[in-house]
């Protein structure tokens, strides 16, 4: 048992205590607020902390200023770390560690049936079953 686990700090505490030392240090205007109970949130502002041979994707939400996380693999760096500089929006839910349990990427596509080709009607299009 570590010092921290012993006076009350469990690991996953001290891991975000780790990686808020890692943000402040870029970051200093992030503001950490315990979120007992997990959250969800547009994302302002990202990055990426390498921190011991272990890659973390560091997240502020808007309006709130929450903070969330979740260790990423290399392997999650080369496909998506594109998408996730690249995409318009960003949603997470994170639970009560602040780990980063589900996100989605919003690219906010316009549909503008006006500029369709002459041969395809706006009444033909249907809807994707997913």
């Amino acid at each position: 048992m570590s010092e921290l686990e012993f006076q009350g700090i469990g690991s996953d505490d001290e891991l975000l205590l780790e990686i808020q030392g890692c943000v402040k240090q870029c970051k200093p205007k992030w503001v950490f607020c315990p979120c007992p109970k997990g959250g969800q949130g547009l994302v302002e502002d990202s990055l990426f902390v390498v921190r011991r041979h272990r890659i973390f994707w560091v997240v502020q939400l808007c309006k709130t200023g929450a903070i969330a996380f979740r260790e990423v693999s290399p392997q999650f760096m080369e496909i998506f770390s594109e998408v996730i500089v690249g995409a318009t929006r960003i949603f997470v839910e994170f639970d009560h560690c602040h780990r980063i349990k589900e996100w989605i990427t919003i690219q906010d596509k316009e549909c503008c049936p006006d500029k369709l080709p002459k041969d395809i009607r706006p009444d033909t299009f249907y809807q994707a079953d997913f």
